[in-house]
């Protein structure tokens, strides 16, 4: 009797077991690849031709106005003619300011910045809903203004493993990728920004916004002739690319598979910036 009620209990212990590790396995699941964009999509209006706009999923040549004279033509590729719907994501939180959209990857999220008495780096492990998550959301740092007038802008983004947040921009590590794709849209409040991405490569983990004085012109050219530099490995740099002092950077960094110490930058100029209202 006491050999059968002994086993039962095995049992009962066995299947106890089984079910705290599926429930932990569950929460790893969630926690380190669930999309931390919680079901938030681009919620969008439409407005008068006022933006660049294409077909969805057809690769369109847009003519671009100065300064964007300087460079290639821009394939654009976005869904209409449309801005973003900034009340209703701002009564999510307040701290979203932008979104940001490239085209053939799955970066098509927005962008927050820390409130008041936040640390730069709240949004590295929290979600649009302000709630720890190791995923986070795609975030400046306060070293940037909210209306991309600075020089260089830095927006970061985890490299997930499910390929969410900034994973897809290793996709520019491809020749032929990076070739056939180059155009970052910028939502904000009021205008869409457009960007040629004319560089992504490997870089190493200094902080770039503290490294080099933007607002210094010999600085800045220094910098701007660093990122047309053509690197060993993992680098692609546009052909014909000229950029000057005038010109605004927008520059997306997320981490390299195994490297803590380096990261992965993909770089765009700025070549169009239109009100959408």
């Amino acid at each position: 009797m006491k050999k059968k009620s002994g086993k039962i209990i095995w049992i009962i212990v066995l299947v106890v077991a089984v079910l705290v590790f599926l429930l932990c396995a569950g929460y790893l699941v969630k926690y380190f690849f669930f999309d931390p964009s919680q079901g938030i999509k681009r919620p969008t209006h439409t407005q008068p031709s006022t933006s660049v706009s294409a077909t969805k999923d057809e690769a369109t040549v847009v003519e671009t106005e100065a300064p964007t004279q300087r460079f290639a033509e821009t394939t654009a590729q976005i869904e209409e003619t449309e801005t973003v719907d900034f009340k209703e994501l701002m009564e999510i939180n307040p701290d979203i300011y932008a979104w940001i959209y490239i085209p053939n990857t799955n970066v098509d999220y927005p962008v927050a910045q820390s409130g008041i008495g936040e640390s730069d780096s709240f949004y590295l492990d929290h979600n649009v809903y302000k709630n720890y998550q190791f995923a986070g959301t795609i975030y400046s740092e306060k070293h940037n203004k909210k209306d991309f007038s600075d020089p260089v802008t830095v927006l970061y983004g985890h490299n997930m493993l499910n390929g969410s947040m900034f994973a897809s921009l290793h996709n520019f590590n491809d020749k032929e990728f990076f070739d056939n794709n180059n155009t970052i849209f910028v939502f904000t409040k009021d205008k869409l920004y457009t960007y040629l991405i004319y560089s992504a490569y490997q870089y190493d983990d200094r902080h770039i916004l503290n490294s080099f004085n933007m607002n210094d012109d010999y600085s800045f050219r220094d910098y701007l002739d660093s990122t047309l530099v053509e690197r060993p490995y993992y680098c692609n740099v546009r052909e014909g690319i000229e950029l000057t002092t005038d010109d605004r950077i927008l520059t997306l960094s997320t981490c390299m598979n195994g490297g803590g110490n380096v990261r992965y930058l993909v770089q765009g100029v700025l070549v169009d910036e239109q009100y959408t209202e």
